[in-house]
């Protein structure tokens, strides 16, 4: 009885309580050493703007061919939210096949590959009305479209393999396609749009801690193979996971980094006598070292799951708070950048992400919402907006984010006002 309430308050004090307070001091450190932890609300509301404003892009949408009734007709259809599900839809139900397992001789398979094919044709004919909406010009400058037509192209492919050869690698090649469709599905929701840029963010600012994290584990690799190489194999060592080589030390290192039974491989690298042969030498013996694994693993898991994998945790959700941070508190809701991206668009017509600087004014006469300037109500702000801009490349023309992220716009343009008042107020 004594002993299950001790394992219980060591447990909730020792796991709970001071893990999530290791955990929290890490965040609290990260963000004050990279600042975001000084910056008050609206600070921080000015930051998470501009970041933003950095990350939007282009539409890369052709505008709709009003002299072409058949292809403006094709162009709706694309662009109608019933036609974007269905497509998702598609994608999910060709996805959800991979539930099942497929072998060559069963006549589900034959089932289940029939119907893959016929949700691939339905995406040749996605990449066919599009060809015809956006023409192939204006169809190849999407990334999304790019992507999508390389995923069709080898969806074709797997159906002329599939119905040729039908063998097991015809079948892995299918799965390949079948993962990599289900990739496309995150470019048709917002939601799941944001989730993706999220974790590409994350992945960018954390370059430098992965690439520490990589050199952590490859420096540890190598120590434990001068310690551990000759280790008599165990219940968790074995020839799959040891350290004869630097490469399985590697694999070993990223098995521990999950977490998964790292403290049984520990226990193989103590091996003493009578469990294993002693030797005069390194060479001779395949016993551990008691005092080496255990300062190896335990710091190894401490650094890396405590302090490294934490970093990462707090830049992912540093992340989210920009991603997914109340439209109402925002200086700029995505619909806002959606509307100014709608507006470039019919500008843009050539989709080269530059335009002349002339044609400003008539990007500012459309917007609406937050970004709406009225020239009548607005006219000094107006002019101030327009001639920065044609400032900025002495006349030239001005890009996408020149136009959006230089604090033009009311809502920027208020915040620099807000900046300059409280520098007035400091000095004082």
């Amino acid at each position: 009885m004594a002993s299950t309430v001790y394992i219980h308050i060591f447990v909730f004090l020792g796991c709970m309580i001071g893990l999530t307070l290791f955990v929290g001091v890490v965040i609290a450190n990260y963000s004050e050493n990279k600042g975001t932890a000084l910056l008050t609300v609206d600070q921080r509301r000015w930051c998470d703007l501009k970041k933003r404003l950095k990350i939007a892009q282009p539409l890369h949408l052709p505008p709709r061919p009003d002299g072409r009734a058949f292809r403006a007709f094709i162009y709706d259809i694309t662009q109608n939210i019933y036609f974007k599900r269905f497509v998702a839809i598609s994608v999910i139900i060709n996805s959800s096949l991979l539930c099942v397992a497929w072998n060559k001789e069963e006549e589900l398979t034959k089932s289940l590959a029939i119907v893959s094919s016929l949700l691939d044709l339905v995406f040749v004919m996605e990449v066919v009305m599009k060809l015809i909406a956006f023409t192939p010009r204006g169809y190849w400058q999407s990334r999304r479209n790019r992507y999508d037509l390389f995923v069709t192209v080898l969806g074709v492919i797997w159906i002329i393999l599939n119905y040729t050869i039908q063998t097991e690698e015809s079948h892995m090649f299918g799965f390949m396609v079948i993962i990599l469709r289900f990739f496309t599905i995150t470019g048709k929701h917002a939601t799941l749009k944001m989730l993706m840029l999220t974790v590409g963010v994350s992945v960018y600012k954390s370059f430098f801690i992965i690439m520490g994290m990589f050199l952590l584990i490859l420096s540890y690799a190598l120590a434990g193979c001068i310690l551990f190489g000759t280790v008599k194999y165990g219940e968790s060592i074995g020839r799959q996971a040891n350290f004869q080589t630097a490469t399985n030390g590697i694999a070993l290192l990223f098995r521990i980094v999950t977490g998964e039974d790292w403290n049984k491989i520990m226990h193989d690298c103590m091996v003493a006598p009578p469990f294993c042969t002693p030797g005069n030498n390194y060479w001779e013996t395949d016993c551990g070292n008691f005092t080496g694994s255990l300062i190896f693993f335990c710091s190894f898991y401490v650094i890396i799951t405590y302090i490294v994998l934490n970093l990462l945790v707090a830049i992912i959700m540093e992340n989210f708070s920009l991603f997914y941070s109340n439209e109402e508190d925002a200086l700029l809701s995505y619909a806002d950048i959606r509307n100014f991206q709608n507006t470039w668009n019919v500008v843009d017509v050539n989709q080269r992400g530059v335009i002349p600087v002339r044609k400003v004014k008539f990007i500012l006469r459309l917007l609406k919402g937050r970004l709406e300037v009225d020239p009548e109500k607005d006219r000094l702000l107006f002019k101030h907006m327009c001639y920065e801009l044609e400032r900025l490349h002495n006349g030239d023309d001005v890009t996408f984010h020149d136009v959006l992220k230089c604090g033009y716009f009311p809502a920027c343009f208020l915040i620099e006002v807000w900046i300059s008042a409280s520098r007035c107020n400091l000095k004082n």
